[in-house]
């Protein structure tokens, strides 16, 4: 059984990503100049756990080991600052993963990753701490669907409730019987801004396959859906300057378990994670994670707003 108090469990790759803004993406055989070069890691998993620590929610990251490099010093340094629990080893055989992320003015990006061995790594991590959490946090993009169907099946029979970020993969066969009748999962994907108009049927489609609890579609400004059996939550973005987009899905991701894992209605549970959304869009992206206070004060501005 899952355990109240204990830590929100995150499972997936760990890379160092390289953030490029350019003006526009170029065309074919064409190029562009690099407007600006910053360093953060990758993927959702480990940003979550940083958001959720942000937020006074104990995070533990299960991941693939690192290099003995400056990339794998870098990484370890940037969990550790964020006061993540994790146990990722820096091994001088490996190469840290890596991967790049280009974002233009609209806010579009296109990313390319460079992971060798990630899928062994994971395969052979230890996931005895699923046991004892009180939520496990899962990516399970089409990379790494083989390591993520074992700790589905570890914590089916741990019987930990379960966010499983899809992160616009598709579902195959396999991830299907893997979740189906798996109690108390949440599912988690997006749509491109552009698609909006598809975030309901889409999480229709999610939900008749997957059984879920709950789905929940993100389409950026435009906000999310969350779709159970018996009910249709629909929820508008918080309204802010953007200045980058990178660790918007982990940070709602984070508020929306936050809400979860206290017991919270998916409206106000979706708020927070809408909130933890934006604030992170608005600041600089080597700026401090949203804190607790600092999201209930938006939701109480924004109540406050629509009273008036």
């Amino acid at each position: 059984m899952s355990n109240p108090a204990g830590p929100v469990v995150c499972v997936s790759y760990l890379a160092l990503a390289e953030l490029w803004t350019v003006p526009q993406f170029p065309l074919a055989n064409h190029g562009t100049a690099i407007r600006s070069i910053e360093q953060s890691i990758a993927a959702d998993g480990p940003m979550t756990a940083a958001a959720l620590a942000a937020l006074g929610v104990p995070s533990l990251l299960i991941s693939n080991d690192v290099g003995d490099d400056e990339h794998g010093e870098y990484i370890r340094g940037w969990l550790d600052e964020r006061h993540v629990e994790h146990a990722v080893a820096a091994r001088p055989e490996l190469v840290t993963p890596r991967i790049v992320v280009t974002g233009d003015d609209q806010h579009t990006r296109t990313w390319f990753a460079y992971v060798p061995d990630v899928v062994a790594s994971l395969q052979r991590a230890d996931l005895s701490p699923l046991t004892r959490a009180s939520f496990i946090y899962l990516d399970c993009y089409e990379l790494i669907e083989a390591a993520a169907l074992r700790v589905i099946e570890a914590g089916r029979a741990a019987e930990v409730p379960l966010l499983l970020n899809l992160g616009g993969s598709e579902l195959s066969p396999a991830l299907v019987a893997a979740v189906r009748g798996y109690s108390g999962l949440v599912v988690q994907t997006n749509v491109d801004d552009a698609a909006h108009h598809d975030a309901a049927t889409l999480a229709r489609s999610v939900l008749h396959q997957t059984q879920a609890a709950w789905v929940i579609v993100t389409a950026g400004a435009h906000g999310a859906v969350a779709l159970s059996r018996s009910e249709l939550v629909e929820l508008s973005a918080f309204p802010v300057e953007v200045r980058h987009t990178h660790c918007a899905g982990a940070a709602f991701s984070a508020g929306l378990v936050y809400g979860l894992r206290a017991g919270w209605l998916m409206q106000r549970s979706m708020s927070l994670g809408s909130a933890s959304g934006a604030l992170r869009c608005a600041r600089l992206q080597k700026a401090p994670l949203p804190t607790l206070a600092e999201l209930l004060a938006v939701l109480s501005a924004e109540k406050h707003s629509a009273a008036s």
